[in-house]
C-alpha cells in the first residue's frame, strides 16, 4: 500500500507577549519568555538560532537558554508541536526529521499544495507544466508600494495550483474526501519592509470540510 511521508512541517508559531528579563542566579543565562499560552511549545529559537535548553515553567512562562555569543535578541520563535489549522502564523518548515511519519487527511492536502504552489513550472521532466511558480518572487525586496504586485503574484500562483491539483485528482477515484482539494484562498498578506518580507496565509480546503493555514514567509 502506497503512503506519504510528511516532509513539510506546519506547526503554530506561539505568540510571544513580553520578556521581562533573565532567571536570577541560573549560568548559563536563560531568558524569561512570556505569552498567553506557551504549554504546547517544541522548539524555542532566539536569533534563528534553536536554544539548546528551555523548560516550560508554566503555562504562561518558559525558560530560554541564551545561545553563546549572543549580545542582543533581535527576534524570538516559539514553534509549537502542533498542526497548524487556524492559527494566525505557522512555520512551515521542510524536513523529514529522525523519525518518518505518514500523512493523510488535510495535512496531507496541505502538504500537497504547499509543494505544488512552490514549484517552478518546467523543473518537473514528467509534466513541463506543473507548479504554481511562487517561488520566483521568494526573496523578492517588497515594500508597501509594491504590495499589489506581489500580491496578484501570490493570487494568481494559488489559483494555478488549485487548478492543477484539482485536474490531477479527477484521475484517482478513491481519494478520500479529507484529500481532494475544493478551494485555497489567499486569507492576508502582510509587507515587512525592516525584514524585506512578506508573509501570506492561506487558506486550504477539502471536500470534506475540513480546512487547515498554510503561512508562507516569502
Amino acid at each position: 500500500m502506497a503512503f506519504t511521508l510528511e516532509v513539510i512541517r506546519f506547526r503554530d508559531l506561539l505568540e510571544v507577549s513580553s520578556v521581562p528579563g533573565f532567571v536570577p542566579g541560573m549560568t548559563p543565562r536563560m531568558l524569561i519568555i512570556k505569552g498567553k499560552d506557551l504549554s504546547s511549545a517544541g522548539t524555542v529559537l532566539i536569533n534563528e538560532q534553536v536554544v539548546s535548553e528551555f523548560m516550560i515553567v508554566n503555562k504562561q512562562t518558559i525558560y530560554a537558554t541564551l545561545p553563546a555569543a549572543t549580545q542582543r535578541i533581535s527576534t524570538i520563535e516559539i514553534i509549537s508541536n502542533d498542526f497548524t489549522r487556524t492559527v494566525d502564523a505557522s512555520k512551515v518548515q521542510f524536513e523529514i526529521g529522525d523519525k518518518t511519519r505518514k500523512v493523510d487527511g488535510i495535512l496531507k492536502l496541505v502538504q500537497h499544495f504547499t509543494k505544488w504552489i512552490l514549484q517552478t513550472p518546467g523543473t518537473d521532466i514528467f509534466n513541463q507544466s506543473r507548479g504554481g511558480g511562487l517561488q520566483k518572487i521568494v526573496g523578492q525586496v517588497s515594500t508597501t508600494k509594491e504590495m499589489q504586485p506581489v500580491f496578484a503574484s501570490i493570487t494568481r500562483a494559488i489559483s494555478q495550483t488549485v487548478s492543477q491539483i484539482r485536474s490531477s485528482q479527477m484521475g484517482v477515484p478513491d481519494l478520500p474526501i479529507n484529500e481532494r482539494l475544493l478551494s485555497a484562498n489567499l486569507v492576508d498578506l502582510h509587507i515587512y519592509e525592516a525584514q524585506m518580507q512578506a508573509r501570506a496565509r492561506v487558506v486550504i480546503r477539502s471536500i470534506g470540510g475540513a480546512d487547515a493555514v498554510s503561512a508562507l514567509v516569502l
